[in-house]
């Protein structure tokens, strides 16, 4: 019952999730007989694209931690039915945990089908790009992406789903400019990850940052816990 709950609360915002990445296929897809510019790389390009898109793909998925919220839109305050949802006979763990996993589980669907479409639709990609360094892209992607999304989750415990969203964007600009502005480890700079230092660009896995991301995952998803455990809604 849990897992069709949230499925019914976040349906509408990964169908709207798929249409933008429907809505960028197809415009990549009008623009396939333009030649690149002198000095562009194809491969970099896609994954500053692909980056930005985590942007949008992870603060609308990532929802509202346990508090129920309105199918379609973010707002202020608790959603009129979060009482009923606080007061169903589960843990708020289960309810953290289907809640989270369900949103990271449409993040990683939206995730694969942009990178495959990309890949499948666009023939400066295509030929720049291994099919096997797609996949390995992707797997980049969505393990650098989940700690920017428990990064939302755990927002979501202490601020309405509005202050949320504007959090995340936030917190994603900020690690942006310390990746291009300091010199960050290249361990913990999951945006290099993404970007300059991904598989399509570097030809190398970044494994430790994805290993980086994965334990400030689960951290930032346990802090989450600590917090909905001991906060009175």
């Amino acid at each position: 019952m849990l897992w069709y709950k949230a499925w019914l609360e976040t349906q509408f915002r990964l169908l709207f999730t798929l249409g933008l990445v429907g809505f960028w296929l197809i415009v990549f897809f009008s623009m396939r007989g333009i030649a690149p510019r002198p000095g562009v790389k194809p491969a970099a390009s896609f994954a500053l694209i692909a980056t930005t898109q985590m942007l949008v793909i992870y603060s609308w998925l990532a929802g509202a931690g346990i508090a129920t919220q309105p199918a379609f839109q973010a707002m202020k305050g608790l959603y009129g039915s979060t009482q009923y949802t606080l007061s169903l006979p589960v843990s708020r763990f289960r309810l953290l945990a289907v809640r989270a996993g369900i949103g990271w589980l449409e993040m990683t669907l939206s995730i694969g089908m942009f990178c495959a479409g990309m890949w499948l639709v666009v023939p400066v990609v295509k030929g720049s790009v291994t099919a096997r360094e797609m996949v390995e892209y992707t797997a980049v992607l969505v393990a650098c992406s989940s700690s920017l999304y428990f990064l939302s989750v755990l927002l979501a415990t202490f601020l309405d789903d509005l202050w949320r969203m504007k959090g995340s964007m936030i917190a994603f600009g900020a690690l942006w400019a310390l990746s291009s502005l300091t010199p960050l480890p290249a361990s913990v700079d999951i945006i290099r990850a993404m970007g300059d230092g991904s598989p399509i660009v570097a030809h190398t896995v970044p494994w430790t940052t994805m290993g980086v991301s994965l334990a400030l995952t689960a951290i930032l998803f346990f802090a989450a816990l600590k917090i909905v455990r001991t906060r009175e809604y």
